[in-house]
This record gives structure tokens, C-alpha cells and sequence, in this order.
């Protein structure tokens, strides 16, 4: 039970406007808790956890991009008029994701559990299985990246990026 929150956030973040981000949360549960057995014993929870959120919500934005193509029902959209989606944090939220959808995945990924979730790269090295250095240097190509997409997207959204000594 505390995956809950932790999955539909990263869902969220991950999977930005384009998805339905209930249905990636409930189908990223469904594939946790059938694959259960899997994780080995005194393995943590974390890493295994984001590698099934970060496959499944992939599989959403693939079948997303094809529903444009594709004529049929448009999934509904009705988390996006939740309370905490009041207009300016809406924009907000748009703006940072048109930024993040320009940017690999490696990077989008660091971004997000750094920046966004307020992680230390040691933290999100052991999600992502890969060294604190490599998250650390990622980490910096990332921020780079996205102050120039959003810059050359004429966004005003910088201050979102303030650098963090203890990354």
C-alpha cells in the first residue's frame, strides 16, 4: 500500500497530459501485484517498482500516439480537473511536460526523481540501478537540456530548475 502513491505519481510525471494516468496507475498495480513473486527476497522494492511503472507507462504513450491515428474513443481526462489541477498549476504542468516529452528518457527520468521528487542521487541511483555519478552527471546534462528546450520553446518556466548542492 505505500507503492500507491508513489506509482501514481510517477505515472503522473511519466506519463504527462498525453495519458490516462489512471488507467497506467491501475494497470502498473495490476502487473506489481501478478509479479510479486518475482521481486527477490531482501531485494528493494523501489527500483523493481519504478522499472514496471517506467515499461507500463511506455506501452501507454505508444498506445496513446497510435489513438491519434486511429479513430475510436478519446480515454477521458477528468484528472486533469481535480482540484490540484487549478488553471496556472495546469499550465504549469503542461509546459514542463512539452519539455520533458523533447528530452530522452534517461535524462527525463533523472529530472523527474531529482527535481521533482526531491531525491538525492544516491537515492536515485539505487531506483535506477545505475551509479550516483552517472546520476549525477545525467543530472546536469538534463537541466542543461531542459533550460535550453525551454528556452527555445519560449517558456518562462527556468525557475523550476534552481540548481541543488546536495545532488
Amino acid at each position: 500500500t505505500a507503492l500507491l502513491p508513489l506509482v501514481a505519481g510517477w505515472c503522473r510525471r511519466l506519463g504527462g497530459h498525453r495519458i490516462d494516468v489512471e488507467a497506467a496507475d491501475q494497470d502498473t498495480m495490476m502487473v506489481l501485484l501478478r509479479r510479486a513473486d518475482d521481486l527477490r527476497p531482501g531485494a528493494p522494492l523501489e527500483p523493481w517498482a519504478w522499472g514496471v511503472t517506467v515499461r507500463v507507462v511506455q506501452q501507454h504513450r505508444r498506445r496513446a500516439w497510435w489513438r491519434r491515428w486511429w479513430p475510436g474513443e478519446v480515454p477521458d481526462r477528468g484528472h486533469l480537473d481535480s482540484p490540484e489541477a487549478r488553471m496556472g498549476q495546469k499550465d504549469l504542468a503542461r509546459q514542463v511536460q512539452q519539455v520533458l516529452d523533447v528530452l530522452d528518457e534517461a535524462h527525463s527520468q533523472v529530472l523527474i526523481l531529482c527535481d521533482a521528487e526531491e531525491r538525492t542521487a544516491m537515492a536515485a541511483a539505487a531506483i535506477l540501478e545505475i551509479p550516483s555519478n552517472t546520476v549525477k552527471s545525467r543530472l546536469r546534462v538534463a537541466r542543461a537540456a531542459f533550460r535550453a528546450e525551454a528556452e527555445r520553446q519560449g517558456l518562462h518556466i527556468l525557475h523550476l530548475l534552481e540548481e541543488q548542492e546536495d545532488v
